[in-house]
């Protein structure tokens, strides 16, 4: 999944600092699809399939590693999580 966003450093700040997101953006777009294919993985941008299932089962289907790149909302959260100073044992849902 990709927000364009350092994804849990933006949740856990917009979550438990009062929206206070601090160095948690990326400057300019990474191009991880790219980053990807130069190291040799098969790639899936599920955004730009006219069948995004498919897509995905045909690349999991595929020996090997792959990157399947999904763009979500930065606001986006995901759950569940670790509140910051919490043991694993104390996760959160929504």
């Amino acid at each position: 999944m990709n927000n364009e966003a350092l994804g849990l450093v933006h949740q856990q700040q917009s979550l438990f600092y009062k929206q206070g997101v601090f160095a948690a953006t990326y400057p300019g777009k990474i191009n991880f699809m790219q980053i990807a294919a130069g190291f040799g993985l098969e790639t899936c941008d599920l955004n730009n399939e006219a069948d995004p299932q498919a897509a995905l089962q045909e690349i999991i289907n595929r020996p090997g590693p792959a990157l399947i790149h999904v763009r979500i909302d930065a606001e986006e959260k995901v759950y569940p999580m670790v509140p910051p100073g919490a043991a694993n044992t104390e996760m959160v849902g929504e």
